[in-house]
Formats: C-alpha cells, sequence, structure tokens
C-alpha cells in the first residue's frame, strides 16, 4: 500500500473511528484501525466487534493494499505532523510515513487478523433526517437504565412505525418517547429492536448537521450510513416492556409554563436538596402559580413560577434529577404538564408539539401534612 494524503484531513477520520475502539479490549488487533486502499481513496475501519465505524476518505492512490495501525499510534502521529502532503507506505510488515522532514517507521500487525464487518442485508431501508435524528437521540438516551440485570432497559428501543420512527427509553422511574415523523414518500413498514445506547451516542456525535442517515435493521444488527460513515452495531437481543401501557390518556390537571424559567427554578431548588434524601423536591400547583419547595437540614427554599392551570390544584414531590433531565433536555419555550394526583405519573410534553415528546416521571410519596 502507498498514498499520499494531507495530514489534516487524515485527522478528522482516525479521530471518527476511533470512537469505535474500545479501552477496556484484551485483542492488540481491536486496538487498531485498518486502511484499505483503493481506487480514488482510502477506507478506514475500526471495531470492537460491538460496534463497528467504517469512514471514507480521498487521496492519491499510488499503490493499493492494506495494512492494520495502532489508532493511538496514528492519531497522534498525524496530529503532529507538518501541514505537508504525507505519503503513508507499507513493505514487509514496517509502514513508513513520510512528511517534510519527518520520518516515522512502524512495525504493523498483519492485516488480516483484522475482523470483517457483519455482512447487513439492507432491504427495508429509513432515510431520517440528522438534525431530528441527533435531538431524538439527546431527548431520550438519558433515561436509560444502568442496571446490567435489566439488560433490555439498558438499551434504547428503535421502533419503525409505517410512517415515523420512535426512540424509546426508560428506567424504572422515568420514560422518554421521541417520535420523529418520515416523508410520505417513505416505505411502509413495520421493524423494532433494542439499540446499545453507545451506538446512538456516537452516531449523533459523528453524523453531520444538515444530512440524512440511513438506517436497516439486519439479525443481530443495525446499520447506519450518513455521508462517508457507516457504521454497524450489535442489537440487545431482549424483548422490551410494553411501554405504551403506562402511558395515562386521561389526566385531571394541565400546566402550561415557561421551560427556561421552571428549568431555572428546579436548578436552584437541588442547591440545598440532599442525595440521601433523594433530592427530593415538591411542587405545588395552583392556580396562576407553581410553588417549588426544596427543604433539607441546613435549609430551605422556596420559589414561585407563573403558570397556567386547568383543572384541580395538587401537591406532588420528585427526584429532582429525574424532572431535570427531561426538563433541560427540550428546546422549546415551553412545557405542558398532565397529572392525575400525587401518586401517579407525570407527563410533560413540548407545548407547541405535544405529540412528538413525551417525558414521564414518576413522583416520590411524600407524607400527608
Amino acid at each position: 500500500m502507498k498514498i499520499q494524503v494531507m495530514p489534516q484531513d487524515m485527522v478528522q477520520e482516525i479521530g471518527t473511528c476511533q470512537r469505535a475502539i474500545s479501552n477496556r479490549t484484551t485483542m492488540h488487533i481491536l486496538e487498531c484501525i485498518r486502511f484499505q486502499a483503493k481506487g480514488s481513496g482510502v477506507i478506514l475501519t475500526a471495531t470492537d466487534l460491538e460496534l463497528s465505524i467504517e469512514t471514507r476518505i480521498s487521496c492519491q492512490v499510488m499503490e493499493e493494499g492494506t495494512v492494520v495501525i495502532p489508532a493511538n499510534m496514528i492519531g497522534n502521529i498525524f496530529r503532529k505532523l507538518p501541514n505537508d502532503p504525507a505519503i503513508v507506505e507499507e513493505k514487509g510488515g514496517i509502514v513508513t510515513i513520510d512528511c517534510g522532514q519527518v520520518h516515522f517507521e512502524i512495525q504493523v500487525p498483519n492485516a488480516s487478523e483484522f475482523p470483517a464487518l457483519p455482512d447487513v442485508e439492507e432491504e427495508s431501508k429509513t432515510i431520517v433526517d440528522n438534525d431530528a435524528l441527533i435531538q431524538a437521540v439527546r431527548e431520550t438516551e438519558f433515561a436509560t437504565s444502568l442496571d446490567e440485570s435489566k439488560i433490555a432497559l439498558t438499551g434504547i428501543f428503535f421502533e419503525r412505525k409505517n410512517d415515523r420512527i420512535r426512540l424509546v427509553t426508560l428506567d424504572g422511574y422515568r420514560m422518554a418517547v421521541r417520535e420523529i415523523l418520515l416523508p410520505p414518500e417513505a416505505e411502509a413498514f413495520e421493524k423494532s429492536a433494542i439499540v446499545p445506547k453507545r451506538a446512538f451516542n456516537e452516531l449523533a456525535r459523528i453524523i453531520r448537521e444538515g444530512g440524512t442517515t440511513t438506517m436497516a435493521l439486519s439479525t443481530g444488527y443495525i446499520y447506519f450510513s450518513s455521508g462517508s460513515i457507516k457504521m454497524y452495531s450489535r442489537l440487545i437481543d431482549k424483548n422490551y416492556i410494553q411501554y405504551e401501557e403506562i402511558i395515562s390518556r386521561e389526566f385531571k390537571s394541565k400546566v402550561i409554563l415557561s421551560r427556561h424559567a421552571f428549568q431555572g427554578a428546579l436548578e436552584r431548588a437541588t442547591i440545598l436538596a440532599k442525595e440521601e434524601r433523594a433530592n427530593l423536591i415538591k411542587l405545588l400547583f395552583e392556580e396562576g402559580n407553581l410553588n417549588i419547595q426544596s427543604n433539607s437540614e441546613i435549609g430551605s427554599v422556596h420559589e414561585k413560577v407563573a403558570c397556567q392551570l386547568e383543572g384541580g390544584e395538587i401537591t406532588i414531590a420528585f427526584n429532582a434529577k429525574y424532572l431535570l433531565d427531561g426538563i433541560k433536555a427540550l428546546n422549546c419555550e415551553e412545557v405542558s404538564l398532565y397529572l392525575n394526583g400525587p401518586l401517579n405519573p407525570m407527563v410533560i410534553h413540548p407545548a407547541q408539539d405535544e405529540d412528538s415528546y413525551l417525558y414521564l416521571v414518576l413522583p416520590v410519596r411524600i407524607a400527608s401534612e
């Protein structure tokens, strides 16, 4: 293999591939990136056998071939090279890099040891706007479970409906559901799978805003393609909870208030809240105002936030972290809160687009006053 490439062009693609490399691997070959030179460019591939990322960069290919190089080493080298064309060549298990007056020689593993990427069938595809997908991941990923004994809940439930996709997460204390409507010309089919949270998080970090991503489910894997980037992830082979049964469709009270004002008041209320008291805050909904209270051993805080209340007054308590996570993930001016008494979950929607997003959070039982 022999190529000529600008170092700054290679740095970004190496960084993209490095996201698939695990720090905990015991296999040296999985600490490497595979470089395949053919045609008018180089294909870079990295994997930890659970997540695989492939990207491509255009460059001058003088001799086609494949080489495997430790990711951290090659990343550090290219980041430190001068801004001159670099020639990378492999002969007899030695890679040489020449850039200006710089010359590197590196012993590299046998490229044949690098694992093959999954063979994913792409019969039914879904094309999604990148901006909407990035937002959907941001609004849901935080509500996955950290309990490895509930492996299904550690992932993001991906549901493909005929005219939309849905991302669902829950951990037993709160649930987030985000829908993305598909264009009318989209292929109509239904599939679902549990995708590891890491896969969606990494995808949201590496895809470009303003583009689109093609998604396809295959046996045991999900495949993503966006621009020059391809990603493959193993699926979590478990059944997901029947989450729709958790969502109530009838409510006694509805509250509309400023998301920014609500978030600020919650953040101030948590300053005195203690972890050993479940980060407890109390909300008292009354006509025209939401009263937020937090008490701890060292003091208390009270704050009023203007709101519109439809229905009866309610006093309810929450773990402040669970409430804040959902509010902070939203990007809207106002939120709608739906309540069914002090012991039932509260449902939060963006006020101007209630059908697109739902955040449900369980209350904390408090002693009667």
